[in-house]
């Protein structure tokens, strides 16, 4: 039946891919995002320059490999990040949009976390405060 026949086609390929920072020279360990030239939610073809890096040798257009649509960037201009490390997300789908945003953005709120001892402390000191004036 119908259901027998869709199951035979090929699951869609996993499009959520990361944006790798570029190796743009031979001794570049690191580069610094000058700018992104489009926005998140952005479409792009493969071949469209997405950012602007900065290596230790000149500044380049940095060239996305995949259609899709920019689902997040990670690192932020005016940052760095070691080569290969991801500095943005591209996704072919609102829902795999939706997915990396979370999956990448996950990462943020467990890296706050240990703020949050920091905002409870405030909390004792007007505890303290409060039995002095009984």
């Amino acid at each position: 039946g119908a259901a027998a026949r869709r199951a035979r086609r090929a699951p869609p390929v996993a499009a959520i891919r990361e944006v790798p920072m570029p190796a743009l020279s031979s001794t570049m360990t690191e580069g610094k995002i000058v700018s992104w030239l489009v926005e998140e939610g952005d479409e792009m073809s493969k071949g469209d320059a997405i950012v602007v890096v900065e290596s230790d040798k000149a500044d380049m257009d940095v060239e996305v490999f995949y259609d899709g649509i920019l689902a997040a960037v990670l690192v932020d201009e005016g940052e760095t990040a070691p080569v290969g490390a991801p500095i943005g997300v591209l996704a072919d789908t609102e829902a795999e949009i939706e997915e990396a945003k979370a999956k990448y953005a996950g990462g943020a709120p467990a890296a706050a976390a240990p703020a949050a001892p920091a905002a409870a402390e405030p909390a004792p000191a007007p505890e303290a405060a409060a039995p002095p004036p009984q």
